[in-house]
């Protein structure tokens, strides 16, 4: 590997890893680790798209696995540099998380601590890679520090989510005449005012749920009365998804059908003593995760500027994510000694 990891952050946003499309970048990372010293697995998730497991060549099985997502969102910016500041997609989510593990691992490998890696397709759309690892991987329990932009603070808290497609079927017919036909339009308008009307549960810790109307489409012309129409809703959770989706339905009415895309719960974590955490808004593989082995939260950057066009990670960003992620790890494998 480079021994810049800035210089080695700008070869891995260049190449892109839009969700679906991971294949390239996961074999370069799998290139770079082998070169490393580890043994790499890429079990495939579906054709074409492996997760990728690496454990050291040599030594006792990792105390811990750096875990992070190797896909972003679209579209694919390359990098460019303002000052100390590397611009380009996955900049912050999350190839700059991932880099600071890997001059992370390495300086825990001189200490004498082992750690794997563990990066999974997906998480941007559906966490198909980190769903399939939970159904197929047996880490031994090992502590798993996953990495988003959290500015390097520890996740004590993570919203749940859930995304739902809502469908409307109407009657098509003549807008002039409105008993010859049902608007699905009209009808999807209709449970979504209620929906947003509706008063969601807020949590002392996780604070309020919110909502987001994302896409919507429907209807064929001004004057016809739309046959069908759907808006895909996502959910920011305080409260478990079950509650939720039941209300959810309950206020859809006549001709409205509800699809759950994707779902998880909220999540409550247990930081280690000594570093400073917070709570966090979005959405990570943490839930999915945690059933291979305990879960820290953690990565350098900023989830305010991933996803936009701006989206960029200072020097200064990474290297603090690097001395976070070797004191994770020390914390890791102090209480794995003592278990």
């Amino acid at each position: 590997m480079k021994n810049d990891p800035l210089e080695l952050l700008e070869e891995l946003v260049a190449i892109p890893s839009i969700t679906g499309d991971e294949a390239t970048y996961t074999r370069r990372v799998a290139e770079l680790l082998s070169a490393d010293g580890y043994d790499v697995e890429l079990p495939e998730v579906e054709p074409g798209r492996p997760n990728l497991v690496a454990r050291p060549q040599q030594g006792p099985p990792p105390a811990i696995y750096f875990s992070t997502h190797l896909d972003v969102v679209p579209p694919h910016i390359p990098p460019r540099w303002e000052g100390d500041s590397l611009y380009g997609r996955g900049t912050a989510d999350t190839k700059g998380p991932l880099v600071a593990m890997f001059e992370a691992a390495r300086r825990l490998r001189a200490e004498g601590i082992s750690a794997g890696f563990l990066l999974v397709v997906g998480e941007e759309v559906d966490h198909i890679g980190a769903i399939h690892a939970a159904e197929t991987l047996d880490l031994g329990g090992a502590r798993i520090l996953l990495g988003e932009p959290t500015s390097t603070r520890v996740v004590a808290a993570q919203k749940g989510l859930l995304k739902v497609r809502l469908s409307a079927v109407g009657q098509a017919g003549h807008s002039a005449f409105p008993d010859r036909g049902v608007s699905a339009v009209h009808r999807l308008l209709d449970a979504l005012t209620a929906i947003r009307a509706e008063a969601w549960p807020d949590d002392p810790v996780l604070g309020e749920t919110t909502l987001n109307v994302g896409t919507i489409q429907g209807g064929v012309a001004a004057n016809v009365f739309a046959p069908a129409a759907e808006a895909v809703v996502l959910f920011r959770l305080c409260a478990p998804v079950a509650g939720v989706l039941e209300r959810v339905e309950a206020l859809l009415g006549e001709g409205v059908r509800c699809e759950v895309i994707s779902r998880n719960d909220p999540v409550k974590l247990d930081p280690p003593a000594g570093f400073p955490t917070c709570v966090i808004p979005f959405n990570s593989d943490a839930s999915y995760l945690s059933g291979l082995g305990p879960v820290w939260l953690s990565g350098p950057g900023r989830i305010e500027l991933a996803h936009s066009e701006h989206e960029h990670i200072r020097r200064e960003d990474v290297a603090a994510g690097i001395e976070s992620y070797v004191a994770l790890g020390r914390a890791a494998a102090a209480a794995e000694a003592r278990a």
